[in-house]
């Protein structure tokens, strides 16, 4: 019969095509061993023979299964019982060798389910492998430690967790299962060249301060302008709120006319509807406007241009905080004056985890593409498959310039540099729902 299998060792003499699966027979023709593994005895005799049956790679989109009948020898020494093995069997998985290679390059593109379902194996055995293949490729692949790092929260399949992205190269570095205090120290602890990273930029959770000041002594922490902003802007608009409820419903209807968006955009882009807008809003509703002058003076202190000024431009803000105002503003001068010294070293090292916010689009594609993936499978497929991990990685050369009429070799050394994947690229993955299947 024709060796349809091309399985080593193994010799196909049937096969029976049952509706719900195809099983073929087949025997093991490896040569016998020539003395006992154990004991080193020799020789060997026969022990009868055993039916064991493997699943194989799938065939006209039915599971396939091969039965092989292999012949087991015993040691008279010992009573040692060796079966007949194949380089081609995964005897740990009961699979073919390719099966397990079919599995690991579609798990990051096919739910656990639907595989199973494909291959004919048990769900816990297609989890098994592709988690043993995640496990693989992140010891297979080493990123670079950043120098700047951005820490930031994101839920991923229901729960919170800590992504952490390389700033200077505006690439996804880590994403981890949790974001507690225990788990990041220990991450942080055992962190290669973890005293490259200089700059750390998080929000104010608590845990990611703890984390950062005990496991990384030598690194300045920002605090990310934008969260500054964001956690102010809550407590700023219930004032806003506050003025707007004394107001009759028609004022109300006017004003939120005029207040459309005139205040929110950058004096840059404003229009000159804008302006007239916001005049209107001074000249009909003065305490209104005396807020929300307080509130753009305290989103421009970061525009300061330098420390020193920005510093100052705080502090002018608050001495010039209304008494009347005072119940809404002073939990944001607190804010400030609590973590004043990360907020300011904005001024030293001035990065954002705008890129790391980016993230929150492609985490919505996950989470919708991701039903049926364990946390691990999602973390491996964003971090190291395929695309993922080569579109990070910078080649460079330790020797001269390539000239095409030479040799690849006068280039000298390669050094392949792996920094994750670009946020870029995600983003990019995300719009076309291709995250998953594609990475």
């Amino acid at each position: 019969m024709h060796d349809f299998l091309q399985l080593t060792q193994i010799r196909p003499i049937g096969m029976r095509d049952d509706g719900d699966k195809i099983l073929i027979f087949a025997e093991n023709i490896a040569s016998p061993p020539d003395r006992c593994d154990k004991c080193g005895n020799a020789p060997l005799y026969r022990h009868g023979k055993r039916q064991y049956t493997y699943a194989d790679t799938p065939i006209h989109g039915k599971p396939v299964k091969v039965e092989i009948e292999t012949q087991r020898y015993r040691c008279k020494a010992c009573g040692t019982v060796v079966t007949l093995s194949s380089p081609s069997l995964d005897d740990k998985r009961v699979a073919t060798r390719r099966l397990v290679q079919y599995i690991q390059d579609r798990c990051f593109g096919t739910t656990f389910t639907q595989l199973a379902n494909e291959v004919g194996l048990a769900l816990n055995t297609v989890k098994g492998i592709s988690q043993d293949y995640a496990a693989h490729l992140e010891d297979q692949v080493e990123l670079e430690t950043p120098r700047l790092l951005g820490l930031d929260e994101l839920h991923i399949l229901g729960k919170p967790r800590a992504v952490l992205v390389n700033l200077e190269m505006r690439s996804l570095f880590d994403i981890l299962e949790s974001r507690t205090k225990a788990l990041l120290a220990d991450y942080f602890n055992n962190l290669k060249d973890r005293d490259r990273i200089e700059w750390v930029v998080i929000d104010m959770l608590e845990p990611y301060e703890l984390a950062i000041r005990k496991q990384l002594p030598n690194t300045r922490i920002v605090i990310d302008r934008f969260h500054v902003v964001n956690e102010a802007a809550k407590k700023l608009d219930e004032l806003r709120r506050h003025l707007r409820s004394k107001l009759s419903s028609e004022d109300r209807i006017r004003l939120r006319k005029h207040l459309q968006g005139s205040w929110l955009r950058n004096d840059e882009i404003k229009t000159r509807k804008d302006l007239e807008d916001i005049e209107y809003i001074g000249s009909h509703y003065p305490e209104l406007s005396m807020a929300l002058t307080i509130n753009e003076k305290f989103f421009s202190i970061h525009n300061a241009s330098n420390r020193e000024a920005g510093e100052k431009a705080f502090q002018d803000w608050k001495d010039a905080i209304p008494k009347d105002f005072r119940k809404y503003y002073e939990p944001v001068a607190g804010m400030v004056d609590r973590h004043h010294g990360d907020i300011f070293n904005y001024f030293d090292c001035p990065v954002t985890n705008g890129c790391t916010e980016a993230m929150n689009d492609v985490m919505k594609a996950m989470n919708r593409l991701g039903r049926g993936y364990s946390f691990e499978i999602l973390r491996a497929s964003s971090l190291f498959y395929r695309v993922m991990r080569e579109s990070g990685t910078i080649v460079t050369h330790t020797g001269e310039t390539k000239d095409i009429s030479k040799p690849v070799s006068t280039m000298g050394d390669r050094i392949e540099k792996s920094y994750g994947t670009p946020i870029s690229t995600l983003e990019s993955l995300a719009e076309n729902d291709e995250l998953i299947r594609k990475s």
